[in-house]
């Protein structure tokens, strides 16, 4: 078996505030939704159908750094700076049926985690409007894979949260044209469903490290060291660019408190998983790019990172 993943082509992390915006045609009802993978299976089937289009992205339209391709690369993602939401149909399509495969080889995850991550790419699908209807009959339904892989698992389910990025990058687009026209249904209902996704980020990004100590000792930090010995989740383009953007719910009034709070709570839920996975892995040591052995990469998240994004989205819900 194949250690990586088949190459996911995203767009450009500036090409959402370009797009062009359209509110959902489909709303999936949650109370029809599975339990446990079968949730992620019948996602996977809503989304099939899908032409996969053969593209190749053009180095010169790439506006990326060294670091943030060399992620890229790593993850086996390419970018194009086209039309995104065809683009984000196709890669939603391709991911879901593959990000099920994995997890269908077996994950720790709770039912209420699937129903959180199953619930939240079922938002994504409604943006990029997909049916809230499908026949089962007429598409086929996915597979398991042929036995669990760490470093599949690790790059495969880390395609699962890029694509809930980008579908929050579009929702704060769409958040952005909303509050210019005081549309305050949409607004509420745009809010919602990006606290969903960002529950959904904290769920995907467990996934992706559903695996043993042992498996990350000896295959997924080696693995990482051998293609760069500094390499680091900080080189995300995309999230970088999410957290600049996080800054347009600054300007969601006052009325909107409770949906604020539940953002507030999600974006803290997530940084403190990934806090909690570093924890597990690496224990109180440094990530790969720190310069500082001394510095614990948990305690960067929890004091640094997520109190630097709270502040650009202008949370005003004080620590617990």
């Amino acid at each position: 078996m194949t250690t990586t993943p088949d190459i996911l082509a995203l767009p450009l992390p500036h090409c959402w505030f370009e797009a062009e915006t359209s509110l959902p045609e489909h709303r999936f009802h949650a109370q029809t939704m599975a339990t446990g993978i079968a949730a992620l299976a019948d996602f996977a089937q809503r989304t099939q159908g899908v032409a996969q289009t053969a593209r190749r992205g053009n180095d010169e339209d790439n506006i990326l750094d060294g670091a943030q391709r060399l992620f890229d690369r790593y993850f086996a993602v390419e970018r194009l700076d086209t039309d995104p939401i065809p683009q984000f149909r196709q890669g939603l399509s391709q991911t879901a049926r593959a990000c099920h495969s994995d997890a269908a080889t077996g994950t720790s995850l709770s039912d209420e985690e699937m129903r959180v991550l199953a619930l939240g790419l079922h938002r994504i699908a409604d943006w990029a409007q997909f049916p809230a209807k499908w026949d089962a009959s007429t598409t086929q339904a996915p597979q398991a894979g042929q036995g669990a892989c760490a470093i599949r698992r690790w790059k495969q389910q880390h395609h699962l949260f890029f694509v809930i990025v980008h579908g929050m990058l579009y929702l704060l687009h769409v958040l952005e044209e909303a509050l210019d026209r005081r549309h305050a249904p949409v607004i509420r209902a745009i809010l919602l469903d990006f606290a969903e996704l960002m529950e959904a980020s904290a769920v995907a990004f467990k996934l992706a490290s559903d695996f043993s100590q042992e498996d990350y000792d000896t295959k997924i930090r080696p693995d990482m060291f051998a293609f760069d010995p500094h390499f680091s989740g900080l080189f995300y383009a995309d999230h970088k660019e999410l957290v600049t953007r996080l800054r347009v719910l600054r300007r969601v009034p006052d009325d909107f408190a409770d949906e604020s709070l539940r953002i507030d709570a999600a974006i803290r839920a997530a940084y403190d998983v990934h806090a909690l996975v570093c924890l597990r892995f690496v224990g109180e040591t440094s990530s790969l790019a720190s310069k500082d052995d001394t510095r614990v990469a948990a305690e960067s998240i929890r004091n640094k990172y997520v109190k630097r994004t709270l502040a650009i989205a202008g949370m005003k819900k004080p620590d617990a």
